[in-house]
């Protein structure tokens, strides 16, 4: 049971700036706001302790407890935010200009007697409040709250060794004979074996097993060892809440080919059964493998594999790879006695280890049997206990946000940004003694529940942090079920929607005070009816947070009544939304409204004075109107599908930190004002800028004039329509920031790559995808000294012949995507998992103002640069694209068997795709040798 869900960290500091204002002047509320501060101050720290013993040992007095308290600091917070924002509209309302000296002198008048009748009723919340606390504090002195002592780790980065546990699932420990067996249950086999009618007809392969045993691991291991022997193959995850619809749209392979499906977690045979229905026997050999916990679903499956858990060996292995390195070494200090014990709890699952090994990694040996005591093991399901104690192990900061993540999709792809936006708007993330802007502690926060192993980074993390990432089965379960019983939210989807009514009900039933059943947090989801069970919305007046997605239902009461809410998220709604009194939302910090038909945006938009992050996207209206501008605390803005900004007014929002602007237009002179107005932005970190136009030479100077005035910035995606040769001097002129991470740029190609793309200059720079007429030997020699890039997309239409990348270069790189083929010395991009590269299948000559660029022939190319494939050991996909310019077809044909050997030597065996490009320059021998003569001529 946790016991510091409530309010309480973001009110202390907001009484104590209370005090200083001359809004407590009136008689008796100062001393009264002092005396609920120092005991709401107590009342905190005696819930930070508590919130560290396990459940199981407090009492109903004491969850009943800290159930009020909670409830307490919320109707507080919301009590003094409200007081701020009227008295605060009302001193706007009294400095108003107006150019009628009576209206003027009653408009003073009338703000000064609303404040006093705002700060009377205050007054009476506070003395209210202040009675219950009096309550509140007798009961924890009376039934005093147990604390239990454990250390709290720091974290400002993820754990490399977290990423290198769900990186590279092919080398997942102890996973080789359940691998090997499901391959041969699989049987491809050949159209000429005996029993020919085995490789014809469809098979069905299913495997079971436990929560957090590694089903969809193994079967996503099979799926990419596999998928290459087939013309079309998917990997789909269902859950225990399906949507059916759109698990047949993820489907989209071709029924009369030869296809391989993964359909991973279903929980019911009824679920199954629809999917199997849509799967037909095409007689092309195709294949599927499901897995699945429920042992009732397999019953209609030929073909099951029941895994099993890891050996006490491969267990250990694990066990010390998280706590130690990637080679799974023993730990000097630890008693192999009490590892054994600790490895033998965890019943071979590797959920639990890893789980329990992250608890320990950041603590001295000598501590972790009290950690091991602490968990209270039994007979039953050690892995939820572990998984439970890892929660009540967070640091309190830690623990609303972890809850917060209940509100999303099981088994789907979360965006790390929105998330961190929302526990922004929500309040979670504090500043205090914490270096940075509110959003990089909330990266902080993210990272230390990545390396706690509460939430998994998913495979496409190729620049600074993980840019989405998924939750385990059972961890949801555990968060789901605790934000149920602490009330956190009341979650409404296709299958739970009655089961939150009816807690509710059971808690008045229960005799629970009308306050422990507010509804706080309303998240509704792939809900299917128009209406909401009863007694879900009966006081929207306190409603903080509101989600609907993928819904018909319509928000259920008039947005003015949602007067506290600090999180609107309307997304994929199915009938259109009016948001006619949006504006009266004062406390709203957090918007986002994607891929939702509105009827407009009321021009008091502008009063929202607190909102910090506005997200509109796609919601069927051409104009963003020009009150954003108004939003001057505003620090994330994305505005997608307009198509009209008010982009000459951009430079007011001097709070932005992200700004994303999808297609700016409106001709020249829109350009030239949002990109003026971009220099005023002075604290974005992250730009992302769709233009409808080609950035010629004087825009581009101008731009590059205002991203000088960008110090802080971390990401740039620049996306001109069209393309322009710019020569690369007016980018010389900017001096990039040492902490840009993240550098984009398609529509402009550069003469010569810019000086400043180096180590010295980018230490940081783990994303880099642009564009240049040459490339040079010392470009690349800048480029693989990069030590932090991880990703790279370079194109040119002239790369120096036979470059080498030695096992100094390119440490981190895990994709590469250019234009030529590079050589690779053994050892070289040991974490590169993606390469992309063209080959020229004859000569090919290039012209610059009549300057040939370069011309080799092919067998220089490929023959006798042996480009060294298999050097690359981490290596899983692989695209070559085929220049079959000035090449006949028998030279294109030798080309494209000579990478195919190159690849089938390679000891991973990586998928391959290869696309021939100007085939339609194709040679004939006769052509060829004429074309040939006339180049030596020349």
């Amino acid at each position: 049971m946790d016991l510091a869900l409530g309010a309480m960290a973001s009110l202390a500091p907001k009484l104590a700036e209370l005090l200083l204002e001359e809004y407590v002047m009136q008689k008796g509320l100062k001393p009264n706001i002092e005396s609920l501060s120092r005991e709401l101050v107590m009342m905190n720290a005696a819930l930070v302790n508590a919130s560290r013993v396990p459940p199981d040992q407090l009492t109903e007095v004491e969850k009943l407890w800290a159930r009020r308290v909670r409830e307490l600091s919320y109707d507080m917070e919301d009590a003094v935010d409200d007081f701020i924002l009227r008295v605060a509209g009302c001193e706007s309302a009294a400095d108003a200009t107006d150019a009628n000296i009576f209206k003027k002198i009653l408009g003073k008048a009338t703000a000064a007697v609303k404040e006093g009748k705002h700060r009377h009723q205050f007054f009476n919340t506070v003395k209210h409040i202040k009675k219950l606390s009096h309550e509140l504090a007798g009961l924890h002195a009376k039934y005093m709250v147990r604390a239990a002592g454990v250390d709290l780790a720091a974290s400002c980065g993820i754990d490399p060794r977290v990423i290198n546990l769900y990186k590279k699932e092919s080398e997942l420990v102890g996973i080789e004979v359940s691998r090997d067996k499901v391959l041969r249950m699989m049987s491809i086999g050949t159209k000429d074996d005996t029993h020919a009618h085995a490789y014809w007809d469809l098979k069905i392969v299913s495997i079971v097993g436990v929560g957090g045993l590694g089903k969809t691991t193994l079967a996503k291991t099979v799926h990419d060892i596999l998928k290459k022997q087939f013309d079309c193959s998917a990997f789909i995850s269902v859950g225990r809440t399906p949507n059916l619809t759109r698990t047949f749209e993820k489907m989209l392979v071709e029924l009369d080919q030869k296809y391989f499906i993964v359909v991973d977690d279903i929980w019911d045979v009824g679920s199954w059964e629809a999917i199997r229905y849509a799967l037909r026997d095409n007689n092309c050999g195709s294949r599927i493998i499901m897995t699945t916990r429920n042992f009732e679903v397999v019953t209609k499956v030929e073909e099951v594999y029941r895994l099993k858990p890891l050996s006490d060996g491969n267990s250990m292995k694990l066990f010390y790879k998280r706590i130690q390195s990637q080679k799974g070494e023993s730990l000097d200090g630890v008693s192999g006695e009490l590892s054994s014990k600790i490895i033998d709890k965890c019943g071979g699952i590797p959920l639990a280890i890893i789980a329990i090994a992250s608890l320990l990694v950041e603590r001295p040996c000598e501590h972790w049997s009290k950690v091991y005591d602490s968990i209270g093991f039994g007979n039953g399901d050690n892995t939820m206990k572990i998984m439970s104690y890892s929660y009540y192990d967070l640091p309190s900061y830690l623990k609303p946000c972890i809850l917060h993540l209940s509100n999303f999709q099981e088994d789907s792809g979360i965006d790390t940004k929105s998330v961190i936006w929302m526990w922004i708007g929500e309040g979670f993330i504090h500043l205090d003694k914490e270096e940075g802007s509110l959003f990089e502690v909330g990266e902080r926060y993210f990272n230390e529940l990545v390396n706690r192993s509460m939430i998994q980074p998913m495979d496409d993390t190729y620049y600074r942090f993980t840019q989405y990432f998924r939750i385990h089965d059972v961890v949801f379960d555990l968060i789901r079920k605790l934000s149920g019983v602490e009330n956190f939210i009341t979650i409404l989807d296709s299958k739970d929607q009655h089961a939150s009514s009816d807690s509710l009900r059971n808690k008045k039933k229960a005799g629970m005070p009308h306050s422990d059943s507010k509804v706080r947090r309303l998240a509704v989801r792939n809900h299917h009816v128009q209406h909401l069970p009863e007694g879900t919305m009966h006081m929207p007046e306190v409603l903080r947070s509101l989600h609907i997605e993928d819904s018909k239902i319509e928000i259920m009461a008039p947005l003015q009544r949602f007067r506290v809410c600090r999180v609107l998220n309307l997304q994929n709604c199915h009938v259109p939304i009016s948001l006619k009194h949006l504006g009266r939302l004062l406390h709203l910090k957090y918007l986002d409204i994607s891929y939702t038909v509105v009827d407009e945006l009321p021009k008091e938009l502008g009063n929202l004075k607190s909102l910090l992050t506005l997200v509109l996207i796609d919601i069927g209206l051409d104009e963003l109107p020009a009150a954003v501008c108004s939003l001057t605390q505003l620090m994330c803005l994305v505005a997608v599908g307009f198509k009209k900004f008010p982009t000459k007014r951009m430079g007011n929002l001097t709070s932005l930190e992200e700004l994303q602007l999808k297609t700016v237009v409106g001709g020249r002179s829109a350009t030239e004002g949002l990109v003026a107005e971009l220099g005023k932005l002075t604290r974005l970190r992250v730009v992302t800028i769709t233009f409808s136009q080609v950035l010629d030479d004087s825009l581009q100077n101008a731009l590059v004039q205002s991203l000088c005035n960008l110090l802080e910035l971390q990401e740039l995606e620049l996306f001109p329509t069209g393309s322009f040769h710019q020569g690369v001097t007016v980018w010389e002129d900017w001096e990039a920031p040492r902490q840009l991470l993240r550098l984009l740029i398609q529509g402009i190609t550069f003469s010569r790559l810019p000086r400043w793309i180096n180590r010295s200059r980018l230490p940081r720079l783990s994303f880099l995808s642009v564009s240049v007429y040459v490339v040079e030997v010392h470009d690349l020699d800048n480029l693989v000294r990069l030590p932090e890039l991880s990703y790279l997309e370079l194109g040119s239409f002239s790369w120096p012949p036979g470059y080498t990348v030695g096992t100094d270069g390119f440490r981190n790189l895990r994709f590469c995507h250019v234009g030529t083929a590079l050589k690779f010395h053994m050892g070289a991009m040991p974490r590169l998992e993606e390469l992309r590269f063209g080959v020229l299948a004859g000569y090919w000559s290039w012209h610059v103002d009549g300057v040939p660029l370069e011309q080799f022939p092919t067998k220089y190319v490929i023959g006798d640069l042996e480009l060294g494939l298999d050097n690359l050991l981490s290596l899983e996909k692989v695209t070559v694209r085929v220049n079959c310019t000035g090449a006949t077809a028998s030279e294109v044909q030798e080309v494209e068997a000579m990478v195919t050997r190159a690849m089938e030597n390679h000891p991973n065996h990586p998928t391959m795709k290869m696309d021939r490009v100007y085939e339609e320059n194709v040679l004939s021998d006769e052509h060829r040798e004429a074309r040939v003569r006339l180049s030596l001529l020349v």
